[in-house]
């Protein structure tokens, strides 16, 4: 992997939560992050909500963020109009290219307070696939990462991002949305 985007900086362009699982969350003009995850989101939780069975784990996937160079590429490509939050992400964020950089123990340092550990790409899942049947594969290797809370606070839109590169955690990769 490169290290193009370690001390790169992008902002938040907007921040998305549903009570609800599946897709779109919806934008909100500032959004809670909480020692699991946002407040009140679906994916927030010390838990893994998408196991099906066995023992429970712990949830690497409390939030997620999506590249709006991303939403805009694919939108073109495939003709269709994704908004900020319609691929499930809490946070949308620009000037940090795709995020395919960004590797588990990375953080990202946001607005005044909150840092987050990336866990794993987002693989993108078939929920996505309601806007275009080709999306799924448009977005693999770009639907963004999934993050841990390591400090919370208040996120909203205009924050400034930072990536700082950690050491490689061992987390499991994020397959749901």
């Amino acid at each position: 992997m490169s290290d193009a985007i370690v001390g790169k900086r992008g902002r938040v362009v907007a921040v998305c939560s549903s009570p609800q699982g599946g897709v779109p969350k919806y934008r909100r003009l500032v959004i809670e992050v909480g020692p699991d995850g946002v407040v009140g989101d679906y994916h927030a939780g010390p838990v893994n909500r998408h196991k099906k069975g066995g023992d429970p784990e712990p949830n690497t996937r409390q939030l997620t963020i999506v590249a709006q160079e991303v939403l805009d590429e694919v939108n073109e490509t495939l003709g269709i109009q994704l908004e900020p939050g319609f691929l499930g992400e809490n946070l949308t964020v620009e000037g940090l290219g795709d995020l395919s950089d960004l590797e588990p123990g990375d953080r990202l340092l946001i607005g005044a307070s909150v840092v987050l550990e990336v866990t794993a790409q987002n693989k993108p899942c078939s929920t996505v696939g309601v806007y275009h049947p080709q999306l799924v594969k448009a977005l693999y290797g770009r639907r963004g990462v999934c993050a841990v809370v390591l400090r919370t606070g208040i996120v909203q839109p205009g924050d400034p991002i930072l990536v700082e590169r950690r050491a490689a955690q061992p987390f499991a990769a994020c397959e749901r949305s």
